[in-house]
C-alpha cells in the first residue's frame, strides 16, 4: 500500500502528458532530427522526436480526477489554470495543481503534492514553479526558475537549510509538468508516432516517451466518449540525460482523452507493481 502511495506522488508526470490539442506551433526539433540529448542517450538506437514546445492551455480551465486501486479510492487531483497576465514583461499564466491520499489510504498516510508553475504563453515553457510535498511527517518545499535548457532548483526537507541543483539540458528544453501537459496538448499525431519530452520532477529528470496509439469509442464516468489513446513509458535520467543506473523498472501509462476541441484527459491507468492505478476525469470546465 505504501508503494502505492508513493506512485501517488509523481502522478502529475503522469497527467503531464494527458492532451493533445490543435496545433499552436511554437519553436523546437523537427521530426526526424538529432539533438546533442539523443546522441548522449546511447542506448537508443532509433530515438523518439523531441516534441516542440506550444501552447495548449485553456484559461480558466478546470479539472478534477478520482484515483482508485482495485475499484477503492485512493486519491483525488485537481488542475485549475488562470488568466492570462505578465511577468517582467512576458505574456504568462498560472497553472496550479494539487493531487492527494483519499478516503481509507488517506488513514494509512497522508500525502499532498501542489505545483504551481508560471508559464510563458510565447514559448510554452515554464518560467518558474512552486512545489509543496508532504508524505506522511515529511514535507519537501521548492522554489524553482526554469531559463530554456537551464534549470535551477532551490529546495529544502522539513526545517533543513536551503540547498541549490543546477540542471543544463543543453540543445533540449526542459520541461515541469504543467509544460509538459501543454506542449503535448499541441501535438497532432499519428498511429504509432512517437514523441519525447524531458522533465523536472522534484529533483530528477524524467525521459517520457508517448506513443499515439490510435482512436476508440470508451465508457466513462461521464458517458461514451469517443477518445485518443496514447500509450506511454518514463524512465529517470542523469543529470546528463542518460539511463540512470539504478535498476528500477521505466513507469508505464495509458492515457485516453477526448476527441475533440477540449481534448479532456477522462482516464489514465498506471501501471504499478501492485496493480493498475485508474484515474478517472470528474469534472471538467472551461469558460
Amino acid at each position: 500500500m505504501n508503494a502505492t502511495l508513493n506512485h501517488m506522488r509523481s502522478l502529475l508526470l503522469v497527467l503531464a502528458i494527458m492532451g493533445t490539442g490543435a496545433s499552436c506551433g511554437g519553436a523546437g526539433s523537427t521530426p526526424g532530427s538529432r539533438t546533442a540529448a539523443d546522441e548522449l542517450l546511447a542506448d537508443d538506437e532509433d530515438p523518439a522526436d523531441v516534441a516542440p514546445p506550444g501552447f495548449g492551455l485553456h484559461p480558466g480551465e478546470a479539472m478534477t480526477f478520482e484515483v482508485s486501486l482495485a475499484g477503492v479510492l485512493a486519491g483525488e487531483a485537481a488542475i485549475a489554470v488562470g488568466e492570462p497576465g505578465e511577468v517582467d514583461g512576458r505574456k504568462a499564466i498560472v497553472v496550479t495543481s494539487r493531487v492527494a491520499s483519499a478516503g481509507a489510504f488517506r488513514w494509512v498516510k497522508l500525502v499532498e503534492d501542489t505545483l504551481t508553475t508560471t508559464i510563458d504563453m510565447d514559448t510554452g515553457l515554464p518560467i518558474s514553479h512552486t512545489a509543496d510535498t508532504q508524505f506522511g511527517p515529511k514535507l519537501y518545499h521548492a522554489d524553482n526558475t526554469f531559463d530554456g535548457a537551464q534549470v535551477d532548483l532551490a529546495w529544502h526537507k522539513g526545517d533543513s537549510d536551503l540547498r541549490h541543483t543546477h540542471y543544463d539540458f543543453r540543445d533540449v528544453v526542459a520541461h515541469d509538468a504543467h509544460t509538459a501537459m501543454a506542449s503535448m496538448r499541441t501535438w497532432d499525431g499519428t498511429d504509432g508516432e512517437v514523441r519525447r519530452l524531458y522533465l523536472v520532477g522534484g529533483r530528477r529528470i524524467w525521459k517520457t516517451d508517448v506513443t499515439w496509439a490510435g482512436r476508440e469509442t470508451i465508457a466513462t464516468t461521464m458517458g461514451n466518449q469517443a477518445t485518443i489513446r496514447f500509450e506511454g513509458v518514463s524512465t529517470r535520467v542523469t543529470p546528463r540525460l542518460k539511463p540512470q543506473n539504478d535498476k528500477k523498472p521505466p513507469r508505464t501509462f495509458t492515457v485516453w482523452l477526448t476527441d475533440d476541441g477540449d481534448r479532456a484527459p477522462v482516464r489514465v491507468v498506471a501501471h504499478t507493481e501492485l496493480g493498475d492505478v485508474l484515474i478517472e476525469l470528474t469534472s471538467y470546465t472551461r469558460p
